[in-house]
């Protein structure tokens, strides 16, 4: 049984395809719990005071969007949606907040370019080094499929 699903996001459309997935897997399951995670990348390229500053902005730009990205759920009320928005490196990030929840499932897509099928960096990473179950959705996908 499947009762906590983690998305990450960065909202591409491969990121987008893995949520529809996630909540058509959900319908199956009246009481999964859907996480969606957006990790915002901290740039090294800053002192430490400017991307302090520039987090906070970028941070609530993202929560906004999060939020919005939710809104889009709202006809399913029976739905629990977590809007979760972190900041840090992208992979350890990650990582690190798979390995310290309790998720029974990961849903990727398969990479952020949307233009191929060929696995991205941050998905391998997650496969090797979540310890749950990765579920990967493709960019490209045959008419009638779960996530047209």
């Amino acid at each position: 049984m499947i009762s906590s699903i983690l998305i990450p996001t960065d909202f591409s459309p491969a990121s987008w395809k893995a949520t529809q997935v996630g909540l058509e897997l959900s319908k199956l399951n009246g009481e999964a719990i859907l996480s969606l995670l957006h990790i915002y990348p901290m740039a090294a390229r800053y002192t430490n005071k400017e991307i302090q500053v520039i987090s906070q902005q970028k941070l609530k730009e993202v929560e906004k969007r999060m939020n919005q990205l939710s809104v889009d759920f709202i006809d399913q009320p029976e739905k629990r949606i977590k809007n979760l928005v972190l900041s840090g490196n992208v992979e350890e990030t990650m990582i690190q907040f798979i390995r310290d929840n309790d998720f029974d499932l990961v849903i990727v897509g398969i990479n952020s370019n949307g233009q191929n099928n060929e696995i991205g960096s941050h998905t391998v990473s997650v496969i090797r080094e979540s310890g749950i179950p990765v579920m990967i959705v493709p960019n490209k996908i045959a008419d009638g499929d779960i996530a047209n």
